[in-house]
Protein backbone atom coordinates (compact mmCIF):
# COMPACT_ATOMS: atom_id res chain seq x y z
CA UNK A 1 0.00 0.00 0.00
CA UNK A 2 1.56 3.35 -1.02
CA UNK A 3 1.50 6.60 0.93
CA UNK A 4 -1.48 7.99 -1.00
CA UNK A 5 -3.59 5.03 -0.04
CA UNK A 6 -2.30 5.36 3.51
CA UNK A 7 -3.60 8.93 3.60
CA UNK A 8 -7.02 7.67 2.50
CA UNK A 9 -7.17 4.72 4.89
CA UNK A 10 -5.40 5.80 8.09
CA UNK A 11 -7.87 6.01 10.98
CA UNK A 12 -7.75 8.59 13.75
CA UNK A 13 -7.15 11.75 11.74
CA UNK A 14 -8.63 14.91 13.24
CA UNK A 15 -10.79 17.11 10.96
CA UNK A 16 -7.77 19.39 10.42
CA UNK A 17 -5.59 16.39 9.48
CA UNK A 18 -8.28 15.09 7.12
CA UNK A 19 -8.34 18.51 5.46
CA UNK A 20 -4.55 18.43 5.16
CA UNK A 21 -4.68 14.95 3.61
CA UNK A 22 -7.19 16.14 1.01
CA UNK A 23 -4.92 19.06 0.09
CA UNK A 24 -1.85 16.80 -0.17
CA UNK A 25 -3.70 14.42 -2.52
CA UNK A 26 -5.09 17.31 -4.57
CA UNK A 27 -1.63 18.90 -4.97
CA UNK A 28 -0.04 15.66 -6.15
CA UNK A 29 3.52 16.20 -7.39
CA UNK A 30 3.30 19.92 -6.57
CA UNK A 31 3.85 19.04 -2.89
CA UNK A 32 7.53 18.63 -3.80
CA UNK A 33 7.74 22.37 -4.46
CA UNK A 34 6.19 23.33 -1.10
CA UNK A 35 7.85 24.10 2.20
CA UNK A 36 6.12 22.89 5.33
CA UNK A 37 5.04 26.48 5.98
CA UNK A 38 3.56 26.85 2.49
CA UNK A 39 1.68 23.54 2.77
CA UNK A 40 0.25 24.42 6.18
CA UNK A 41 -0.94 27.76 4.79
CA UNK A 42 -2.58 26.17 1.73
CA UNK A 43 -4.37 23.64 3.95
CA UNK A 44 -5.30 26.28 6.56
CA UNK A 45 -3.70 24.21 9.34
CA UNK A 46 -0.80 24.74 11.71
CA UNK A 47 2.74 23.46 11.16
CA UNK A 48 2.23 21.29 14.25
CA UNK A 49 -0.74 19.65 12.48
CA UNK A 50 1.54 18.75 9.54
CA UNK A 51 3.98 17.10 11.96
CA UNK A 52 1.20 15.13 13.70
CA UNK A 53 -0.21 14.12 10.30
CA UNK A 54 3.17 12.69 9.27
CA UNK A 55 3.57 10.83 12.58
CA UNK A 56 0.17 9.17 12.19
CA UNK A 57 1.29 7.93 8.77
CA UNK A 58 4.34 6.35 10.43
CA UNK A 59 6.75 8.92 8.95
CA UNK A 60 9.58 10.80 10.63
CA UNK A 61 8.42 14.15 9.30
CA UNK A 62 7.58 16.35 6.33
CA UNK A 63 10.74 15.47 4.39
CA UNK A 64 9.92 11.77 4.52
CA UNK A 65 6.36 12.56 3.41
CA UNK A 66 7.81 14.20 0.30
CA UNK A 67 10.07 11.21 -0.33
CA UNK A 68 7.20 8.73 -0.04
CA UNK A 69 4.96 10.82 -2.29
CA UNK A 70 7.71 10.99 -4.92
CA UNK A 71 8.23 7.22 -4.67
CA UNK A 72 4.49 6.59 -5.07
CA UNK A 73 4.37 8.78 -8.19
CA UNK A 74 7.38 7.02 -9.67
CA UNK A 75 5.90 3.59 -8.95
CA UNK A 76 2.60 4.60 -10.51
CA UNK A 77 4.43 5.76 -13.63
CA UNK A 78 6.33 2.47 -13.93
CA UNK A 79 3.42 0.14 -13.18
CA UNK A 80 0.51 1.79 -14.96
CA UNK A 81 0.19 0.76 -18.60
CA UNK A 82 -2.97 2.79 -19.14
CA UNK A 83 -4.42 6.07 -17.93
CA UNK A 84 -7.41 4.95 -15.84
CA UNK A 85 -9.27 8.22 -16.43
CA UNK A 86 -8.38 8.76 -20.12
CA UNK A 87 -7.58 5.29 -21.52
CA UNK A 88 -7.61 6.44 -25.15
CA UNK A 89 -6.94 9.59 -27.14
CA UNK A 90 -8.69 11.40 -29.95
CA UNK A 91 -8.67 9.64 -33.33
CA UNK A 92 -7.59 6.28 -31.89
CA UNK A 93 -9.11 3.20 -33.48
CA UNK A 94 -10.04 -0.26 -32.22
CA UNK A 95 -6.54 -1.67 -32.75
CA UNK A 96 -5.18 0.55 -29.94
CA UNK A 97 -8.33 1.10 -27.87
CA UNK A 98 -8.88 -2.63 -27.29
CA UNK A 99 -5.52 -3.28 -25.55
CA UNK A 100 -5.94 -0.08 -23.54
CA UNK A 101 -9.35 -1.21 -22.29
CA UNK A 102 -7.99 -4.66 -21.52
CA UNK A 103 -5.22 -3.07 -19.43
CA UNK A 104 -7.78 -0.88 -17.66
CA UNK A 105 -9.81 -3.96 -16.70
CA UNK A 106 -6.75 -5.90 -15.59
CA UNK A 107 -5.26 -3.11 -13.49
CA UNK A 108 -8.60 -2.21 -11.89
CA UNK A 109 -9.31 -5.82 -10.93
CA UNK A 110 -5.75 -6.41 -9.69
CA UNK A 111 -5.95 -3.27 -7.56
CA UNK A 112 -9.33 -4.27 -6.13
CA UNK A 113 -8.13 -7.80 -5.38
CA UNK A 114 -5.14 -6.40 -3.49
CA UNK A 115 -7.45 -4.31 -1.30
CA UNK A 116 -10.25 -6.82 -0.78
CA UNK A 117 -9.95 -8.99 2.33
CA UNK A 118 -11.44 -12.49 1.71
CA UNK A 119 -12.42 -12.63 5.39
CA UNK A 120 -14.49 -9.47 5.00
CA UNK A 121 -16.15 -10.93 1.91
CA UNK A 122 -16.98 -14.15 3.79
CA UNK A 123 -18.33 -12.09 6.68
CA UNK A 124 -20.55 -10.10 4.31
CA UNK A 125 -21.83 -13.30 2.67
CA UNK A 126 -22.59 -14.72 6.11
CA UNK A 127 -24.66 -11.66 6.98
CA UNK A 128 -26.56 -11.88 3.69
CA UNK A 129 -27.13 -15.61 4.20
CA UNK A 130 -28.85 -14.98 7.55
CA UNK A 131 -30.85 -11.95 6.42
CA UNK A 132 -34.62 -11.86 6.10
CA UNK A 133 -34.17 -9.38 3.23
CA UNK A 134 -31.15 -7.96 1.40
CA UNK A 135 -31.74 -4.32 0.54
CA UNK A 136 -29.45 -2.60 -1.95
CA UNK A 137 -28.99 1.17 -1.64
CA UNK A 138 -27.21 3.28 -4.24
CA UNK A 139 -27.73 5.99 -6.84
CA UNK A 140 -26.57 7.32 -10.19
CA UNK A 141 -24.42 5.04 -12.39
CA UNK A 142 -24.03 2.49 -9.58
CA UNK A 143 -27.69 1.61 -10.05
CA UNK A 144 -26.80 -0.52 -13.08
CA UNK A 145 -24.57 -3.05 -11.28
CA UNK A 146 -26.84 -2.78 -8.21
CA UNK A 147 -29.93 -3.76 -10.18
CA UNK A 148 -28.06 -6.66 -11.78
CA UNK A 149 -27.06 -7.85 -8.29
CA UNK A 150 -30.69 -7.52 -7.19
CA UNK A 151 -31.93 -9.48 -10.23
CA UNK A 152 -29.46 -12.26 -9.50
CA UNK A 153 -30.61 -12.45 -5.89
CA UNK A 154 -34.29 -12.82 -6.73
CA UNK A 155 -33.49 -15.25 -9.57
CA UNK A 156 -31.99 -17.52 -6.90
CA UNK A 157 -35.04 -17.19 -4.63
CA UNK A 158 -33.44 -14.70 -2.23
CA UNK A 159 -35.63 -11.93 -0.81
CA UNK A 160 -34.24 -8.54 -1.88
CA UNK A 161 -35.07 -4.97 -2.84
CA UNK A 162 -33.36 -2.22 -4.85
CA UNK A 163 -35.17 1.13 -5.03
CA UNK A 164 -33.97 4.03 -7.16
CA UNK A 165 -35.82 6.93 -5.51
CA UNK A 166 -34.49 8.47 -2.27
CA UNK A 167 -37.93 8.46 -0.67
CA UNK A 168 -38.45 4.75 -1.28
CA UNK A 169 -34.99 3.97 0.06
CA UNK A 170 -35.70 5.87 3.28
CA UNK A 171 -39.05 4.12 3.72
CA UNK A 172 -37.44 0.75 3.17
CA UNK A 173 -34.80 1.62 5.77
CA UNK A 174 -37.52 2.61 8.23
CA UNK A 175 -39.19 -0.78 7.72
CA UNK A 176 -35.92 -2.68 8.29
CA UNK A 177 -34.29 -4.00 11.46
CA UNK A 178 -31.49 -6.28 12.62
CA UNK A 179 -33.01 -9.21 10.70
CA UNK A 180 -32.25 -7.49 7.39
CA UNK A 181 -28.99 -6.44 5.73
CA UNK A 182 -28.27 -3.26 3.78
CA UNK A 183 -25.75 -3.27 0.92
CA UNK A 184 -24.74 0.37 0.44
CA UNK A 185 -22.75 1.23 -2.69
CA UNK A 186 -20.96 4.58 -3.03
CA UNK A 187 -17.63 4.92 -4.82
CA UNK A 188 -16.77 8.27 -3.24
CA UNK A 189 -18.98 8.23 -0.14
CA UNK A 190 -19.86 11.86 -0.88
CA UNK A 191 -23.49 11.49 -1.94
CA UNK A 192 -25.57 13.82 0.30
CA UNK A 193 -28.30 11.16 0.52
CA UNK A 194 -25.96 9.02 2.65
CA UNK A 195 -26.11 11.61 5.44
CA UNK A 196 -29.75 10.68 6.00
CA UNK A 197 -29.74 7.05 4.90
CA UNK A 198 -26.80 5.62 6.87
CA UNK A 199 -27.73 7.13 10.27
CA UNK A 200 -31.25 5.80 9.75
CA UNK A 201 -29.98 2.28 9.01
CA UNK A 202 -27.74 2.43 12.08
CA UNK A 203 -30.66 3.65 14.21
CA UNK A 204 -32.74 0.72 12.94
CA UNK A 205 -29.85 -1.62 13.90
CA UNK A 206 -29.53 -2.87 10.32
CA UNK A 207 -26.15 -4.49 9.53
CA UNK A 208 -24.52 -2.53 6.69
CA UNK A 209 -22.17 -3.89 4.04
CA UNK A 210 -20.48 -0.85 2.48
CA UNK A 211 -18.89 -1.03 -0.99
CA UNK A 212 -16.70 1.91 -1.98
CA UNK A 213 -13.18 3.30 -1.97
CA UNK A 214 -11.14 3.45 1.25
CA UNK A 215 -11.76 7.20 1.32
CA UNK A 216 -15.52 6.57 1.10
CA UNK A 217 -15.25 4.14 4.02
CA UNK A 218 -13.48 6.79 6.11
CA UNK A 219 -16.26 9.26 5.35
CA UNK A 220 -18.82 6.72 6.63
CA UNK A 221 -17.26 5.04 9.69
CA UNK A 222 -18.69 2.52 12.15
CA UNK A 223 -20.50 0.19 9.73
CA UNK A 224 -20.54 -3.61 9.86
CA UNK A 225 -18.38 -4.70 6.91
CA UNK A 226 -16.38 -2.77 4.32
CA UNK A 227 -15.62 -4.15 0.85
CA UNK A 228 -13.14 -1.74 -0.79
CA UNK A 229 -12.74 -1.11 -4.50
CA UNK A 230 -9.90 0.32 -6.58
CA UNK A 231 -9.59 4.04 -5.93
CA UNK A 232 -7.47 5.28 -8.85
CA UNK A 233 -10.34 6.79 -10.82
CA UNK A 234 -10.67 10.56 -10.47
CA UNK A 235 -14.08 11.77 -9.33
CA UNK A 236 -14.28 14.44 -12.04
CA UNK A 237 -11.35 14.41 -14.48
CA UNK A 238 -12.29 11.30 -16.49
CA UNK A 239 -14.04 10.28 -19.69
CA UNK A 240 -16.59 8.22 -17.78
CA UNK A 241 -16.86 5.75 -14.89
CA UNK A 242 -14.95 2.89 -16.49
CA UNK A 243 -12.83 1.75 -13.52
CA UNK A 244 -15.36 2.38 -10.75
CA UNK A 245 -18.05 0.45 -12.64
CA UNK A 246 -15.69 -2.49 -13.22
CA UNK A 247 -14.57 -2.55 -9.57
CA UNK A 248 -18.08 -2.33 -8.12
CA UNK A 249 -19.39 -4.97 -10.53
CA UNK A 250 -16.54 -7.32 -9.59
CA UNK A 251 -17.15 -6.98 -5.85
CA UNK A 252 -20.90 -7.52 -6.27
CA UNK A 253 -20.28 -10.59 -8.45
CA UNK A 254 -17.87 -11.96 -5.84
CA UNK A 255 -20.36 -11.28 -3.04
CA UNK A 256 -23.19 -12.98 -4.94
CA UNK A 257 -20.97 -15.99 -5.67
CA UNK A 258 -20.01 -16.35 -2.00
CA UNK A 259 -23.66 -16.14 -0.97
CA UNK A 260 -24.82 -18.62 -3.64
CA UNK A 261 -22.09 -21.06 -2.59
CA UNK A 262 -23.41 -20.97 0.98
CA UNK A 263 -26.96 -21.74 -0.25
CA UNK A 264 -26.00 -23.81 -3.27
CA UNK A 265 -28.60 -26.58 -3.03
CA UNK A 266 -31.52 -24.27 -2.19
CA UNK A 267 -30.60 -21.77 -4.91
CA UNK A 268 -30.13 -24.51 -7.49
CA UNK A 269 -33.51 -26.01 -6.64
CA UNK A 270 -35.18 -22.62 -6.99
CA UNK A 271 -33.56 -22.09 -10.38
CA UNK A 272 -34.88 -25.47 -11.49
CA UNK A 273 -38.40 -24.54 -10.36
CA UNK A 274 -38.32 -21.30 -12.34
CA UNK A 275 -37.18 -22.85 -15.62
CA UNK A 276 -40.73 -23.56 -16.93
CA UNK A 277 -41.54 -19.87 -16.41
CA UNK A 278 -38.27 -18.33 -17.61
CA UNK A 279 -37.17 -20.51 -20.53
CA UNK A 280 -36.96 -18.88 -23.96
CA UNK A 281 -39.60 -19.77 -26.58
CA UNK A 282 -38.40 -22.53 -28.88
CA UNK A 283 -35.59 -23.60 -26.59
CA UNK A 284 -36.04 -27.17 -25.40
CA UNK A 285 -34.28 -28.58 -22.40
CA UNK A 286 -32.18 -31.69 -22.89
Amino acid sequence: MDIKRGICETAGFTPAEQQLGSVVLALGDRVQECSIKELSRMASVSIATVHRFCKKLGLDGFKQLKVELARASADAGRNASVDINFPFMAEERASTILPHMRALYEETLADTLEMLDPRALDRAAELLDRARSIDVYTQSHNLFPAEMFFERLISAGIEASCHERDERQLRRALASDERDVAVVISYSGLNPHLKRLIPLLVHQRVPVVFIGTPAAAKRNPGLTVYLPVSDREDLQERITQFASHIAVQFVLDALYSCLFARRYDACEQFLERTLPYSSLPGVERA
